[in-house]
């Protein structure tokens, strides 16, 4: 019964969003499963295709690059954080590295910072 409630529970997380394999066993730990039922849970989840951390860091580096635009290191530093190994990264982001463009995220955010500024005294520009 435990078992089904944490695969239960771990369906829920993942039909908010999509979530690394070491995201989910935290989740799953913070609510007090045992280790064996979160095991169970995880491997029946990657023997469905629900729980996958190449197709999770895929869509993670997809969302940040037409949401908020930042470089690979950044990227590297958050999908760690989320539990995705080194390889995985490594893969995912060579496949991204053309939607990757550090130079046209900076002048993006160059560009927006001096739209708000524009309008600004000089000194008030400066200060800001």
């Amino acid at each position: 019964m435990a078992n089904a409630t944490a695969k239960e529970y771990a369906l829920k997380l993942l039909s908010v969003r999509p979530r690394s394999v070491a995201e989910l066993r935290q989740r799953l730990a913070m609510r007090h499963f045992t280790d064996a039922a979160i095991s169970e849970a995880v491997a029946d989840l990657l023997r469905a295709g629900l729980l996958d951390d190449a197709k999770f860091a895929q869509l993670w580096v997809e969302s940040r690059i037409s949401s908020k635009p930042m470089g690979p290191a950044r990227l590297r530093s958050e999908l760690l954080a989320k539990g995705v190994d080194r390889e995985t990264i490594a893969r995912v982001l060579s496949d991204k590295r053309e939607d990757l463009d550090e130079q046209g995220a900076a002048l993006k955010l160059a560009r927006k910072r001096w739209d708000l500024l524009r309008d600004l005294e000089p000194q008030a520009r400066e200060r800001r």
